[in-house]
């Protein structure tokens, strides 16, 4: 999974820039990226926001993507850039805790 490592402070405020960046324009809050704990690997305790190239082209409203937005470099940037996303192992946000059903 392709996406950037954060912490919970950093990913809370990239989701609401998220909303914030549509709200502003007066439309609803429909589309946001996920925000999944990392509970295992390197980076355990942190946040992984999922920020692959479909995700960046997703069609949202009236032929615009998300990277179509001014506030998109704003919020890559403050991640570290698009050169900062990582390849994450799909295995480290599973809950080892968590029941099968």
């Amino acid at each position: 999974m392709i996406g950037f490592i954060t912490s919970p402070t950093t990913a809370d405020a990239i989701l609401e820039g998220i909303q914030t960046a549509q709200e502003s324009r007066g439309l609803p809050h429909y589309w946001t990226v996920g925000s999944y704990p990392i509970f295992t690997g390197t980076h355990t305790g942190k946040i992984f926001l999922p920020f692959d190239d479909a995700m960046m082209t997703t069609n949202l409203r009236k032929g615009l993507t998300p990277v179509d937005f001014p506030e998109f470099s704003q919020l890559v940037g403050a991640l570290g850039g698009l050169e900062a996303r990582i390849d994450l192992d799909p295995q480290a946000i599973i809950d080892p805790n968590a029941k099968e059903f």
